[in-house]
């Protein structure tokens, strides 16, 4: 078990380098003059449902920020303190900045004042301390739903939320958020959970917690920590934070890759390698591993793309031997259930930026899984999803006024196997899209700034899952959600929300509606 183990985490390494090109060299972020090694800085990564990403992307559509944002995240808190500079510089020469763009400028310089004097010279402090905390009360009533074809479930209007699922009425969660530099080249962060709720009374877990060290460039990352690959607004096909984070190893780099050659058009690149070993309890294959690149490019200002690959491999009694290395390399599958070793999906995704438009993005996804066997010198996927949006960040002159338009779709065949029964799933949770295999989905979201930062957001979507069905069980959302500031550190968020589910169970002319009212407050240090 050990020596197959290995074999994975090489093979792995080894794909992620080969993606990268065969001659990379760092860049700093700016494509000014290569960093010393010594001075790649390592940081804690932003959590996921943090209000930066929020902030960067509103600022990046009115037009301050240079780079393009890369599709992997989460990002690191340098990557982002390096874009405050950016945008800073941007402001600065600006006349016309609106007062919320402003405001949230001044929010993220706050947020980030310790990485952006390290940018400026001064050295990391070594502590670790308490940056953050939430405490949140939701009201939620309905119904848990099912997926077909996987071993995992949907909760309208509570997805992406690291696993987390809500109990029927109320639900208080504290979160705690811990981390820092033990030394220059050591850093770490945890996140601990405690929740209460009349399902499952008092109950804790470690939402997030990690520890990282680099090599150079190369950092190096040990524990669990939410992913999200791809461009997707609401959902991505490869990876979200809709799952449990996974306990894994991962590689990447710290300050961008330069590639050469032949290769120079594809401009700064990053690349992310992780390796983890997925639930000894699953009801399919016990103890399968789970292998994951990735690697972004920026051949522009204005546009940038990744491409992305993620695996299930071996388990119990179904380890790679010999030729069957290459075979997965080449991504050819197995002719029979019974031999089959691995389940991947790959493919790429976009977001092109277009300054005549107004500052307009477009973005898509589009991944395969499922080789098509007529195809035996290139493996092409047989079985497609889709996702494609649109951002528009000035529907008003001010762009006080903004909108998201997203679609996404997945096949039959979408994340479930023959062997892996269960399904491209963690802990009872698809990996990916969390609308599941055989869906469709139509997401819009209308947001408004005021003066002073605040964002109120009307969110409509519709999920048919099954979707080919006679009866496919379709839910339509509606919610409202704000994010306020209260006091100098301290922010509130709310949601409330109505959700009628048509077909539930997959029976036709079964109703049922469900409800939310969330309401938080966030302290940060």
């Amino acid at each position: 078990m050990k020596r197959e183990l290995t074999k994975q985490i090489l093979l792995g390494f080894v794909l992620t380098l080969s993606t990268v090109g065969l001659s990379v060299l760092p860049c700093s972020a700016s494509s000014s003059p290569q960093l010393p090694s010594s001075q790649h800085q390592l940081s804690a990564n932003v959590p996921l449902n943090s209000y930066i990403y929020d902030y960067l992307e509103k600022l990046d559509g009115l037009g301050y920020l240079q780079e393009m944002r890369t599709g992997a995240k989460p990002y690191t808190r340098m990557q982002v303190a390096k874009w405050v500079q950016q945008m800073t510089s941007t402001m600065s020469i600006r006349p016309d900045v609106p007062p919320y763009a402003q405001t949230m400028l001044s929010e993220l310089q706050r947020a980030f004042l310790q990485e952006l004097a390290t940018l400026l010279g001064n050295s990391q402090p070594n502590a670790i301390s308490l940056k953050e905390w939430t405490i949140g009360e939701t009201y939620y009533k309905g119904n848990t739903l099912s997926h077909q074809g996987t071993t995992s479930t949907y909760q309208p209007l509570a997805i992406n939320q690291n696993g987390y699922r809500y109990a029927p009425q109320t639900n208080e969660v504290l979160s705690l958020r811990l981390e820092g530099n033990v030394n220059s080249h050591l850093v770490v962060s945890a996140s601990p959970r405690m929740s209460y709720d009349k399902l499952n009374n008092a109950s804790s877990d470690l939402e997030s917690g990690y520890a990282k060290t680099n090599i150079n460039n190369m950092e190096i990352q040990l524990g669990k920590d939410p992913m999200w690959w791809g461009q997707g607004s609401r959902g991505s096909l490869l990876l979200t934070n809709n799952a449990t984070p996974q306990t894994a190893i991962k590689l990447s780099n710290i300050d961008p890759l330069r590639t050469v050659g032949f290769l120079k058009f594809l401009g700064p690149s990053n690349a992310t390698f992780f390796y983890s070993v997925l639930e000894d309890d699953r009801s399919d294959v016990k103890y399968p591993s789970f292998i994951a690149f990735r690697t972004d490019f920026s051949p522009t200002t204005n546009f940038t793309f990744g491409g992305a690959r993620t695996s299930i491999v071996g388990g119990q009694g179904h380890m790679l031997k010999g030729g069957d290395y290459w075979q997965f390399i080449t991504g050819h599958n197995a002719d029979t259930a019974n031999t089959d070793k691995w389940n991947s999906i790959a493919g790429d995704d976009f977001r092109w930026r277009v300054p005549k438009w107004k500052g307009v993005q477009l973005y898509g996804e589009l991944y395969g899984e499922d080789q098509a066997h007529a195809l035996t010198v290139i493996p092409i996927p047989s079985e497609v999803a889709e996702l494609v949006g649109v951002y528009i960040p000035r529907l008003s002159t001010k762009g006080d006024w903004d909108a998201h338009l997203e679609w996404a779709h997945t096949t039959k065949s979408w994340y479930n196997h023959s062997l892996y029964r269960n399904g491209y799933t963690y802990e009872g949770d698809i990996m990916g899209d969390g609308m599941g295999n055989n869906a469709n989905r139509y997401y819009a979201k209308l947001t408004y700034f005021t003066l002073d930062g605040s964002q109120f957001a009307l969110n409509l979507e519709q999920v048919a899952q099954q979707s080919t069905k006679i009866s496919p069980q379709t839910i339509d959302s509606i919610w409202l959600s704000m994010r306020t500031k209260v006091e100098k550190d301290m922010f509130m968020n709310a949601t409330f929300g109505v959700a009628d589910i048509k077909n539930m169970g997959y029976t036709g002319g079964n109703k049922a509606r469900n409800y939310i009212m969330s309401v938080s407050l966030t302290k940060e240090y």
